[in-house]
């Protein structure tokens, strides 16, 4: 197993993927609240064409742009915070299945140790 967690992939890769996978979702926002808040434009609301793209919007498309974006982000953090609580969650059991394990085969070792000691130091066929 590598360093990032999955096996074949390298921290440097895993850190690509992440940021690609970051991007992506990114984009996916901005198209969708774009979709959903190009109804709010009216072409009397247009800003001349001089002006910085983000100024070229009206109040009510920028408004509704960042509640959109306010939404979604924030749902995707609180996705990542419930994600990363599960794989704690089940790094935790793993671990304690690990510890049960060990404990059982050594309490079995024990035992056969002491019967087979028991059983080659018994005494009276002198």
């Amino acid at each position: 197993m590598s360093v990032s967690g999955v096996p074949g992939i390298s921290m440097a890769d895993a850190v690509v993927l992440t940021a690609r996978a970051e991007q992506d979702q990114m984009k996916s926002i901005n198209k969708l609240c774009m979709e959903r808040c190009s109804d709010t434009v009216r072409p009397d609301e247009v800003v001349p064409t001089g002006v910085k793209s983000h100024e070229r919007l009206s109040e009510n498309t920028r408004r509704c742009l960042d509640n959109c974006f306010q939404k979604f982000c924030g749902t995707a953090e609180r996705v990542a915070q419930e994600k990363q609580a599960w794989e704690e969650q089940q790094l935790r059991l793993q671990q304690q299945q690990a510890l049960a394990t060990t404990a059982v085969l050594g309490t079995v070792a024990t035992t056969l140790t002491i019967g087979l000691g028991c059983y080659l130091f018994r005494g009276g066929d002198d």
